[in-house]
């Protein structure tokens, strides 16, 4: 971790607060997400909101791609009306009131869903401008961006160790203390950035890439009351009717979730402010958005099926220490930082002789697969009255954060490079679309997951990711050929 110190303090000082910023969001992100769904499900009497387990992992996969839906607005305003350094304060400030509302003791599912409405609406704020403002900080730097990025995912995951602490406050103290530490280090990590942006960005960040008219704001404005009042009366309707219950709205979110990326790909191919050249490149990267989709199915698994799994099947009590479920999900956050560490070492010492960006996806994803490919042996093997050993989650953990390693950084790096200028923030929003299209697919298998036939379910969902990273390996220089233009 020194070394990745040393890289970061040779950064543009802008870019360390980002980098500081990445940390706070991913704890928080982390550390609310590892112990929300055990406050769901936990009995009334432990503290929790006694919600059955099925529909809890549904809340949460929903939640989930909603927070991703709502970015589309925050990264249209960011490229389109306000600049990029707005959204991105105003957006955690949000979260981190909203986060606030679950400290609140006995605050029950009233308040419980005011917050997640509001997290939703901070993420709706905040889109993809903290990846976008590196983004335009390296816009010249090819090099250096892939880098950039590197180092963002690995803070985001240091920053990821949230659910440990907040696992253990929660355990110690109560749901509600596990929270408050995650608003206390989200606050603290965005104060740089409210005291130093000016003195860091100038006016970096400041314009929007593609200025709306006036005529246009009028025009939006009056699209965004019809587009509200017609989803509040289909919601009541739905509700009126009894359609709207969390298993169909659940597999609605799941569909919106997969349709939307590819009808904002297909919007900005066809802009008359994208040219040919970059349009091409957009369709070719629509490769990787799969795979980013496919790698957050698999993502899914571990914050819902899979934290139940080891409640109910995983030996807790290691060397006489009582572990909560939601340590468990700081294993990633170390994995990461280590693979990524010793992943961008290696790289650095490969330099162009490294592999490419195809190459690297394709081989992350079969590690994506393997993870659940794995977890076919303890729930083949154990009978379900046998508490197993926590080796097997961690493993689990070990096989995907290694492919994380492989895939975030190329994803997120290739859509800063292929961006068209005036889609600079909402080329961002869609390699987040393509996770909330995997988000959605989770959420819709969490439908066929039945007690005593867990080997199935986490067989198909290993074996679409290997086929997806072969496929990748296979066609690896043929499509970055085409992504090089």
């Amino acid at each position: 971790m020194s070394k990745q110190n040393g890289i970061i303090t040779k950064q543009p000082k802008a870019f360390r607060l980002m980098a500081l910023g990445a940390l706070g969001t991913g704890f928080a992100t982390y550390a609310v997400s590892a112990i929300m769904i055990l406050y769901l499900y936990e009995p009334l009497h432990l503290g929790g909101l006694g919600i059955d387990r099925i529909t809890a992992t549904q809340i949460m996969a929903v939640f989930s791609s909603l927070g991703y839906f709502a970015g589309i607005a925050g990264s249209y305003a960011a490229d389109r009306l306000v600049g990029l350094r707005k959204p991105y304060l105003y957006g955690t400030l949000l979260n981190a009131v909203a986060i606030s509302l679950l400290v609140v003791p006995h605050g029950g599912l009233p308040l419980f869903f005011i917050s997640l409405a509001l997290q939703i609406i901070a993420s709706g704020i905040t889109g993809q401008s903290l990846y976008a403002l590196v983004g335009l900080i390296y816009r010249q730097m090819g090099t250096m961006r892939n880098t950039a990025f590197t180092l963002i995912y690995i803070m985001n995951n240091v920053g990821a160790a949230g659910p440990i602490i907040t696992g253990a406050v929660a355990l110690k103290f109560g749901y509600n203390a596990g929270f408050l530490v995650a608003v206390v280090v989200l606050l603290l990590t965005t104060l740089p950035y409210i005291f130093l942006n000016h003195r860091y960005f100038g006016d970096l960040g400041m314009v929007p890439p593609d200025p709306m008219q006036p005529a246009e704001r009028r025009l939006l404005a009056k699209r965004l009351l019809g587009i509200t009042a017609v989803v509040i009366i289909l919601v009541g309707i739905l509700i009126r009717l009894g359609w709207l219950t969390a298993k169909s709205f659940s597999g609605a979110v799941g569909l919106i979730g997969i349709v939307l990326p590819v009808g904002y790909v297909i919007k900005i191919v066809r802009s008359s402010k994208v040219t040919h050249q970059e349009a091409s490149r957009v369709k070719t990267y629509g490769i990787f958005l799969i795979g980013t989709s496919i790698s957050m199915l698999v993502s899914g698994q571990a914050t819902g099926i899979l934290s139940l799994y080891t409640l109910d099947h995983v030996n807790l009590t290691v060397w006489g220490i009582h572990l909560s479920a939601a340590s468990f999900q700081t294993f990633p956050a170390v994995f990461a930082v280590l693979f990524g560490t010793i992943s961008s070492q290696i790289w650095g010492k490969l330099g162009p002789h490294q592999p490419n960006d195809g190459l690297k996806f394709g081989i992350g994803l079969l590690l994506w697969g393997a993870g659940p490919l794995f977890m076919v042996l303890p729930v083949s093997l154990f009978p379900a009255n046998v508490k197993v050993s926590p080796l097997w989650i961690v493993i689990f953990y070990a096989l995907i954060m290694a492919g994380e390693t492989f895939t975030s950084p190329v994803g997120r790096a290739m859509a800063s490079e292929v961006a068209p200028t005036a889609f600079m923030t909402q080329m961002m929003t869609i390699f987040t679309l393509s996770q909330a299209a995997g988000s959605g697919l989770s959420a819709i298998a969490a439908n066929f997951y039945t007690k005593g036939h867990e080997a199935a379910y986490f067989l198909v969902i290993g074996l679409i990711a290997i086929v997806w990273g072969v496929l990748l390996i296979i066609k690896n220089r043929g499509i970055i050929r085409k992504i090089n233009g």
